[in-house]
């Protein structure tokens, strides 16, 4: 009996523990995703500058064993350069699962103010322009069409998530500065 009132007790500690831990484990995840997209746009910037190329950001959605994927692809656009050859896939990376492009309803848009009528909203367009967008070798992300300056925002979040885990990294168009943001239920902090 008394052995029993010993696991009984470890099993509501235990319980007790991980419940405290989830939220944290949720927060984390959450951030490591808005570090990925955080990255690899100052990574693709930062590129574009020091190889004086093109460099295009692209937001795929891929369906894999049934499960939902978010990446991020980063292209060196050779074809927009006379004679540099053939474009390269500089990198992809899937974002952190379980999180995905995704904006939560009601969740307001950041201080930045770019939009936020879908998940990645660059220029009043969902997903970006139709041509593409493309940082170049002054650092500024420009519509691929019109070579015009461009600003955005991409949300990450889940539908299995409460709107705490609402991440969203923003980008300036005019001078390719990229920031992060995170939702705490009530407002965006930058981060």
């Amino acid at each position: 009996m008394e052995l029993l009132m010993v696991v009984v007790c470890l099993l509501i500690v235990g319980g007790m523990a991980v419940l405290r831990i989830l939220p944290n484990l949720q927060n984390s995840r959450s951030d490591v995703a808005m570090q990925q997209v955080l990255g690899q746009l100052r990574q693709a910037r930062e590129y574009a500058i020091e190889n004086r190329r093109y460099v295009q950001v692209t937001f795929p959605i891929v369906i894999a064993s049934g499960q939902t994927l978010s990446e991020i692809t980063m292209t060196q656009k050779n074809s927009l350069t006379a004679n540099a050859g053939a474009d390269v896939v500089l990198s992809t990376i899937p974002i952190e699962q379980p999180l995905q492009f995704y904006i939560y309803t009601g969740v307001t848009d950041t201080p930045d103010a770019f939009g936020n009528s879908a998940a990645v909203y660059f220029e009043n367009t969902s997903g970006g322009p139709s041509g593409g967008m493309y940082f170049q070798n002054d650092g500024e992300l420009v519509d691929g069409s019109t070579f015009q300056a461009i600003n955005g925002t991409v949300f990450l979040g889940n539908s299995t998530l409460t709107n705490t885990a609402a991440r969203a990294v923003t980008v300036l168009g005019a001078t390719g500065r990229v920031r992060a943001w995170k939702f705490n239920g009530s407002a965006w902090s930058q981060q």
